[in-house]
């Protein structure tokens, strides 16, 4: 009713003095009502009439103060909302200042911890290159090493595999008009060296055709050849040239001897009297031979 007052003071002092006026007048009225009975009528319906709006004006004066009440109880009601709003607003940005706050310390350490990782991952990173490197030419011996080994290994296997030639044994024979034939020791008597060997059983040799070299000498140390014959040159074990006299090819089985494997050798002209020697060759390497002595 205050704040009624402080905004409507002016009409309701106006309303006042109204009703003020009206009771002096009244009062007034009923000393004179037997001099004046008709006017007093005149000017008390006036003023009843005047009263009667001024009622109605104050009325609506109070309706539109209450419904102004109403709106300010109403904008009360929003502010203190708006208020209470505004202090969750700012609890709320209290609280996100403060984890702010936190998050940009823990960035902070973050980024030292970054920093520092970096630094021990630096360090890591030339010491596994430093490492690597020392690998590197570790691994390169190794390699070297074992193309040695290979190299060597090799060797090994190429010289196991070289076949063996045992019980060699050279004889002269005379081939007799009729076919026949028969051994002699006498040089005039020959027509050719009868060359028979064993090839011994190897492991390390694969199945399969292997060729051997036979080298027929002179009693002189001449190599003896023939076209006929299909003398040639194959490589020794040490790279060089070597001439043979015959080439014979044997069919080998691993682990198993061939025996009495037999070529023989025809010379266009005479034997002379003396040594024969047949070295037999095989990979490149002597693996037996024999003599033969013609008087």
């Amino acid at each position: 009713m205050t704040k009624k007052a402080n905004i409507f003071g002016k009409p309701l002092a106006y309303a006042t003095a109204i009703v003020m006026a009206t009771a002096i007048v009244t009062s007034c009225g009923n000393g004179k009502k037997e001099t004046a009975k008709t006017a007093e009528q005149v000017k008390t319906d006036s003023l009843a009439a005047a009263n009667a709006t001024l009622q109605s004006k104050y009325d609506a004066a109070n309706a539109q103060i209450d419904a102004y009440a109403t709106k300010a109880s109403n904008l009360e009601t929003l502010i203190a909302q708006k208020d209470a709003q505004i202090e969750r607003l700012n609890k709320e940005k209290a609280e996100l200042m403060r984890n702010n706050k936190k998050l940009v310390e823990e960035l902070k350490a973050n980024k030292k911890l970054i920093s520092s990782l970096r630094d021990d991952l630096a360090d890591t990173t030339r010491s596994y290159a430093a490492r690597l490197g020392v690998l590197e030419h570790d691994k390169s011996d190794l390699m070297r090493q074992k193309d040695s080994l290979m190299a060597k290994y090799n060797q090994v296997v190429a010289l196991a595999s070289v076949l063996h030639a045992s019980n060699t044994r050279i004889t002269a024979i005379h081939e007799k008009r009729n076919g026949k034939e028969k051994n002699t020791k006498r040089a005039r008597r020959a027509d050719l060296l009868r060359i028979v060997f064993d090839i011994d059983e190897n492991r390390i040799a694969e199945n399969g055709t292997k060729k051997l070299y036979l080298v027929v000498k002179d009693p002189d140390g001449n190599l003896m050849s023939s076209t006929a014959a299909g003398s040639g040159t194959t490589t020794s074990s040490s790279g060089k040239p070597l001439n043979y006299s015959l080439m014979k090819e044997i069919s080998l089985t691993t682990n198993e001897p061939v025996k009495d494997v037999t070529v023989d050798w025809n010379q266009e002209g005479e034997y002379n009297s003396g040594t024969y020697v047949i070295d037999i060759y095989n990979g490149g390497y002597r693996i037996g031979g024999g003599k033969a002595v013609l008087k």
